[in-house]
């Protein structure tokens, strides 16, 4: 059912977790101006969330048709690598692009790009309207689950804002962690003059939200295309090895002083997740596998037929989130 229905399950839990980084910007400016009216508020920050979503979907829109439009000069480049690797190996048979996966179709290569970005249109639609719907009843749908679960067991609606809660700290933790990564990337794109840099400043950023395997990826590809714009290599050593090392201080030295305790997450369960709702959800799936896990413990944990799943997945095997909530 995850995997028939994510055309329609991808966008809502997308809207969820943007609403939960709305809740984490109300709460930011409650503290700060506590008199200020709690509507004006919400749909401040829920304003804010949009356009910052909508401004990223843009410059991706657009650093992916600047690429398609510098194919011609990227595959020329290419063919000289190719070629360089090729004699350093003495090949005798001269290789190029075509050669090794045949020939490439710019036109057609433009159609898939041109299709992604219909796509992702849609799926922002989508995401609009439940995210519009999720911020407008918020308290109505709060309400409902009092009704549901009766004055004797009124866990569920503590539980949702429980998950809610550990959310908005993983989403916090990897916002803040994630800056500062790409923050030391952005600066190295610039100084060896990489092209589209906010282009892939915004990709690094978004990559930083995979586990584990999110960072490496976002340090080789920029450093990949250093080595099809520049004639000379040093380039793409230098902004591979600058991300490793900020990757490196922020992991060892940032993220665990701010991992919250309530990300009781065993690392290969998150591996598994992470395989898991890829599987499931392509690349979507990859950005939501920890959020998802989270909620999936917590619900977990309230039966006894299913809390062994939650035991197991956590990372001290003991879930027990009934009594915080």
């Amino acid at each position: 059912m995850l995997y028939f229905l994510r055309d329609i399950l991808i966008p809502l839990v997308i809207a969820f977790v943007l609403a939960v980084l709305v809740e984490a910007l109300v709460v930011a400016i409650g503290r700060r101006w506590p008199g200020a009216p709690s509507w004006l508020v919400s749909w401040i920050a829920g304003i804010v969330v949009i356009l910052a979503a909508a401004g990223g979907i843009f410059v991706l829109a657009q650093g992916a048709v600047q690429t398609v439009a510098q194919a011609p000069a990227l595959q020329d480049r290419l063919d000289a690598l190719i070629r360089s690797v090729g004699a350093s190996l003495h090949i005798l048979r001269p290789l190029d692009l075509k050669t090794l996966v045949g020939q490439v179709n710019g036109s057609q290569v433009a159609g898939y790009v041109l299709s992604g970005v219909q796509d992702v249109g849609g799926t922002v639609i989508l995401v609009t309207i439940y995210f519009g719907f999720m911020l407008g009843g918020r308290r109505r749908i709060s309400r409902k689950f009092d009704v549901i679960a009766g004055s004797s067991a009124s866990w569920p609606n503590r539980l949702i804002e429980r998950a809610a809660a550990d959310i908005r700290t993983y989403l916090w933790v990897q916002t803040v962690t994630g800056a500062m990564i790409t923050a030391a990337a952005t600066a190295v794109m610039l100084a060896v003059g990489l092209n589209n840099v906010l282009f892939w400043t915004v990709i690094f950023f978004l990559l930083t939200f995979i586990p584990n395997i999110g960072v490496t990826v976002g340090s080789v590809a920029p450093a990949l295309f250093a080595l099809l714009q520049f004639p000379t290599k040093w380039q793409a050593i230098v902004i591979f090895a600058v991300v490793q090392v900020a990757a490196f201080v922020v992991g060892n030295v940032i993220y665990p002083r701010m991992q919250a305790e309530t990300q009781n997450i065993d690392p290969i369960a998150t591996i598994l997740a992470l395989s898991f709702w890829t599987f499931l959800w392509g690349i979507t799936g990859a950005f939501l596998a920890v959020p998802l896990t989270l909620m999936l413990m917590m619900i977990f944990s309230q039966f006894d037929n299913t809390r062994w799943i939650s035991a197991t997945l956590s990372n001290d095997g003991k879930p027990d989130f009934r009594k915080s909530i």
